[in-house]
């Protein structure tokens, strides 16, 4: 029987209406292809049964697993939800047995079906190839400012008009020292340098983007090499505010962490290197006061705008931007400026 197998491209997920992964639960959390649906046809455990057997003897194990990846195809086919107009793309690690066990029987009831050539492996040569050798065009306007200026928020309001890559909530990250988000997890490097690729990708591949004067690193993941070079070169808008309305603002913006002293007690530890022991009892005592007000203000003037000013990844300022508030007024203005 001939097999229909493709490889990836930029146009290879608006081609077909379902993408399927069937490899498992865990290698799908690590990373997937975007829109991608996971049905694994072995899963976590299954998989891990099937490689200890695998070991010992090749053939009893092919012959479990497949008595195994029956039963789970089975079971998937009395509750998909596929069309029999659905033009359907099934990828494993490598475009081996998984996926041609579910493409076999799909393609025998009358779906139509391909296999991405290869795998998840492919995909990923893909995405490696495209942040190395597809980014001459691309090019960014970068939103900067002193911590608390709201570059996040404005960044958030411009994507309603412009093509805008928020690399903050592709990282589920503030991108800063106290910038883990409670109840989240950071995505793997990976699976973040899908989701960077998808924006890109949705906004139909567009050369201009609007982002945060980011640092390299964000939490635990990294901005890849070519792109963070790209950004570095990016046309500088830099954000002036005054501390007062930063100060505000953060208390806002970072609720979540000053009704939970306990963590802020935490992250502060972190900076305990950088500003010193005296410093350091001032600001928990601050805390233990509730008088956050002034220790936001402290922490900016002691660690957070000495660091902004003393590490500069960006080129010169391409034009300064004096805002009074960070909201929808403030918004206005900046609009009229850049």
């Amino acid at each position: 029987m001939f097999v229909k197998r493709i490889t990836f491209c930029n146009e290879t997920i608006k081609n077909f209406d379902k993408i399927i992964d069937v490899r498992s639960e865990s290698e799908f959390d690590e990373d997937s292809i975007p829109t991608s649906e996971n049905i694994p046809v072995l899963n976590n455990f299954q998989r891990k049964r099937v490689g200890k057997i695998y070991k010992k003897d090749k053939f009893e194990a092919r012959k479990i697993g497949a008595t195994i990846i029956v039963k789970n195809i089975e079971n998937f086919l009395k509750k998909n939800t596929l069309s029999k107009s659905d033009n359907i793309l099934i990828y494993c690690w490598r475009g081996g047995m998984r996926s041609l066990s579910l493409y076999l029987i799909l393609k025998n009831i009358g779906y139509k079906v391909s296999i991405l050539d290869k795998g998840y492996k492919e995909y990923r040569s893909f995405i490696n190839n495209f942040f190395i050798n597809e980014l001459d065009s691309i090019k960014f306007k970068i939103l900067n400012g002193l911590t608390g200026t709201g570059k996040t928020f404005f960044l958030n309001k411009l994507s309603t008009s412009f093509p805008v890559i928020d690399f903050e909530k592709l990282a589920n990250h503030k991108g800063s020292i106290l910038g883990d988000i409670p109840g989240t997890q950071q995505p793997s490097q990976k699976q973040f340098e899908s989701r960077i690729w998808y924006n890109i990708f949705i906004h139909k591949l567009k050369n201009q983007f609007w982002a945060e004067s980011e640092s390299h690193r964000i939490g635990k993941l990294f901005i890849p090499n070519k792109l963070f070079e790209k950004m570095k070169k990016g046309k500088v808008f830099n954000l002036i505010i005054p501390k007062k309305t930063r100060v505000e603002f953060i208390l806002k913006d970072y609720k979540y962490l000053i009704d939970d002293k306990k963590k802020l007690n935490e992250s502060l530890v972190v900076l305990k290197k950088f500003i010193g022991d005296k410093e350091y009892k001032n600001l928990k005592n601050q805390i233990e006061n509730k008088n956050y007000d002034k220790f936001v203000f402290n922490l900016l003037t002691l660690h957070y705008d000495k660091v902004y000013k003393k590490i500069c990844n960006y080129d010169k300022t391409y034009k300064d931007i004096k805002l009074s508030s960070i909201d929808d007024s403030g918004f206005e203005i900046l609009l009229k400026k850049i």
